[in-house]
């Protein structure tokens, strides 16, 4: 069963998979980390900065949340969610950015992560969430239509 989980360590090497499909697949519309820089110690290197994220202590970035998306121990994309809108959010990443690993991709994977992911949305007290497309992320457009015209996304 897909979840949404905090970073942890157990599934950096999942993510490092992730993030080079992603790059091998050159999917210009969602930028993961470069594999390049994921190693042994890229969790913990990375870890006080997302700490700080959370916290909006991080000048220029808006305060903003990153899940993994993992299924039965296999890593499966992420997803982040920006709960302020500066002008950066308002005209570039949205208030909602995530991923699915170009493999497992077609699987339905996408839209759970987006529903699951708008609740989690909801328990930060968020009542409304901006999406920007890019207009060559067909499949996101086709899962967008699905989604949001159903309860309670209407």
């Amino acid at each position: 069963m897909l979840q949404l989980i905090k970073r942890c360590p157990e599934y950096t090497l999942g993510y490092k998979a992730y993030c080079q499909e992603l790059y091998d697949n050159n999917v210009i519309y969602f930028r993961p980390t470069n594999p390049n820089s994921i190693d042994e110690d890229w969790f913990s290197r990375t870890k006080s900065w997302y700490d700080k994220k959370e916290k909006g202590l991080i000048e220029g970035q808006p305060i903003s949340f990153h899940y993994w998306a993992v299924d039965n121990g296999k890593f499966i994309g992420e997803f982040q969610l920006r709960t302020e809108f500066p002008e950066k959010v308002m005209l570039d990443i949205g208030s909602i950015g995530y991923a699915v690993r170009v493999s497992e991709q077609g699987k339905g994977y996408g839209i759970e992560i987006l529903r699951r992911g708008l609740e989690i949305a909801k328990e930060h007290g968020m009542e409304r969430v901006l999406l920007t497309i890019n207009d060559k992320n067909i499949t996101l457009i086709s899962q967008l239509n699905g989604c949001m015209n159903t309860a309670p996304y209407q």
